[in-house]
């Protein structure tokens, strides 16, 4: 039983951590645009058509690129805006994912916890309606938002849509469909203070995230045919005997560069019962070879798996071993796309 709660909680965990970003771990898709200008796309106005307010001309520091997703739309993402790293891999034998995020860091500096991250983000999700909801009615039953939210019915990308204004501020989260799907474009500033929905981030960044939600628009279906040509195909199965093995084998030689290849783009550090952080892999690996130079030693027993191999969830014993103590941490693996396994974390149980 004790190894059946480490799974299901370290499942949870990153089930948590997954929310908080709105999506689950992967690869960047690759599917960015060149700068180049953009078919035009209506900005955001009410039902009766009143002017919108003007946005701030992209700066020679804000190079005008738009991401054009596999789920039917195009966003402008000034730099250093890109779709998290941490979005899920997008290949053209997978699935497509549930919606994305775009953020202000870098892919290295990318981090959060179970409660979100620290830093602004947009988020595009795209969730089927089978009930041919209007936008309006989807925005009435979204059980997000915060105290004195409004909604107003609107034309956004270039469709009857609905928005939630957040009070006191220029941001709004809208909604708007497009064949069998809503599709929901949300601003989020991750600050903790007023106004609702977090303190406002200083004027250069709000304005972006104003001008790149202005920027929705839905592809063309020869854009969209385009976009699904140039994804890239599936990385070739992998075990996750292969995976327990190989990370044994880099833990125990110290050796980050080796462990690079089985970790996943996010790395999952959780507590049982106590939340977790995630970092990304760049920034858990310089963490590893900190640790090693200062002594750490790990030992993993990559036999048994535990956990539920169906399921795609399975726990490796490993001891970790620094000026600190000694402490047992479970290994997560997890499947991924077309049967491949990666190491997606560490969970251990607190005294």
């Amino acid at each position: 039983m004790k190894t059946r709660r480490y799974v299901l909680y370290g499942s949870a965990a990153v089930v948590v951590l997954i929310v908080a970003l709105a999506l689950t771990f992967g690869r960047r898709d690759g599917s960015e645009l060149a700068a180049s200008p953009s078919p035009a796309s209506p900005t955001p106005t009410d039902a009766t058509a009143s002017p919108a307010t003007p946005r701030p001309a992209a700066s020679a520091s804000q190079a005008s690129v738009h991401h054009a997703s596999v789920l039917g739309y195009s966003i402008e993402t000034p730099a250093p805006w890109h779709k998290s790293s941490c979005s899920p891999v997008v290949t053209q034998q997978g699935p497509e994912p549930g919606g994305e995020v775009f953020v202000p860091v870098s892919a290295r500096d990318e981090t959060g916890t179970d409660i979100g991250s620290t830093y602004p983000s947009v988020t595009v999700m795209a969730v089927t309606n089978p009930q041919s909801l209007s936008p309006r009615q989807w925005a009435e039953k979204d059980p997000t938002g915060v105290a004195g939210q409004t909604i107003e019915d609107v034309v956004y990308a270039g469709r009857p849509a609905a928005r939630k204004v957040f009070p006191g501020t220029p941001l709004a989260k809208y909604f708007v469909a497009s064949g069998a799907r809503m599709y929901t474009v949300e601003p989020n500033t991750h600050t903790p203070s007023s106004p609702p929905g977090g303190a406002l981030p200083e004027a250069a960044l709000l304005q972006t995230m104003l001008r790149m939600i202005d920027s929705f628009r839905f592809l063309t279906e020869t854009e969209l045919a385009a976009v699904r040509a140039a994804l890239p195909t599936a990385l070739p199965p992998r075990t996750p005997e292969q995976v327990a093995d190989g990370v044994a084998a880099g833990l125990t030689g110290k050796n980050a560069d080796t462990l690079a290849g089985f970790l996943s783009a996010c790395v999952t550090t959780a507590g049982e019962q106590a939340g977790g952080s995630f970092v990304s892999r760049e920034k858990y690996l310089d963490n590893l070879r900190a640790a090693f130079a200062a002594g750490l030693v790990v030992t993993v027993r990559p036999r048994p798996l535990d956990g539920d191999r169906a399921a795609g969830d399975l726990t490796v014993a490993s001891t970790w071993q620094d000026s600190r103590g000694i402490r047992d941490r479970k290994l997560m693996l997890r499947r991924g796309e077309n049967e491949r396994w990666e190491w997606i974390g560490t969970i251990e149980r607190f005294q």
